[in-house]
């Protein structure tokens, strides 16, 4: 019975002695829309790169910590294993209107979208950050060959934009469906020579199918 009392504070000993396991470190370094799927269904690639550091010496999962990341009402458990010492992670998120429409719709926005990376340690909360991420869509831009309009689409997704062109007092339907990162042609009804000597603009309201539109002015 001696025996068995001294082996039990033996263990305790090495237990109370070995080293505890340390919660690792993150930051979000940026994120970028990756994407815009249009079948099935309309979904937004989401990708967020993501630093984290592992200040033990052996590797550890972020499952051990209940990590996940939450990108507005988006949550994702995280099921990665850590080496020691630095490592970056491009983490990717598929939003659909269905599940994720107003995360979508702000994450387009200058306000942007809450993101965080949340997880608990000793039975307490844990949070590795949390900050805002804005990813508004760049500005197209408009340029003109002899009696053909065309407009640039700088953004990673398909716009969709229909509209009126306004030119020397006529107001012509004009619309146009645009790449990822291409170009095209507007189509315009009612187009007469002698019309692209003029100044004018067009009128538009652009669409990221599935999510949202909005109205924009393009000068000419």
């Amino acid at each position: 019975m001696k025996r068995f009392a001294l082996l039990l504070a033996f263990l305790a000993l090495l237990a109370a002695c070995a080293p505890r396991t340390l919660a690792p470190e993150a930051r979000l370094l940026g994120g970028e829309i990756r994407g815009l799927e249009l079948s099935p269904g309309p979904a937004l690639l989401l990708g967020l790169r993501v630093a984290f550091q592992n200040p033990n010496p052996v590797p550890i999962p972020l499952s051990a910590f209940g990590a996940r990341l939450r990108v507005g009402e988006v949550v994702l458990p995280l099921d990665l294993t850590l080496p020691p010492g630095e490592k970056e992670e491009v983490l990717l998120l598929r939003l659909t209107p269905k599940e994720a429409l107003a995360t979508a719709r702000a994450l387009l926005s200058p306000e942007g979208a809450e993101v965080a990376l949340e997880g608990q340690t000793l039975g307490q909360p844990l949070t590795f950050f949390r900050t805002r991420l804005s990813l508004p869509l760049e500005p197209l831009r408009v340029r003109r060959s002899g009696v053909n309009l065309f407009l640039e689409n700088p953004n990673p997704i398909p716009l969709r934009a229909e509209g009126s062109l306004v030119l020397l007092g006529q107001r012509l339907s004009v619309r146009v469906d645009l790449p990822a990162r291409g170009e095209a042609r507007v189509q315009v009804v009612g187009f007469r020579p002698g019309l692209e000597r003029g100044s004018g603009r067009l009128e538009l309201r652009l669409e990221v199918p599935g999510f949202f539109a909005q109205e924009i002015v393009l000068p000419l």
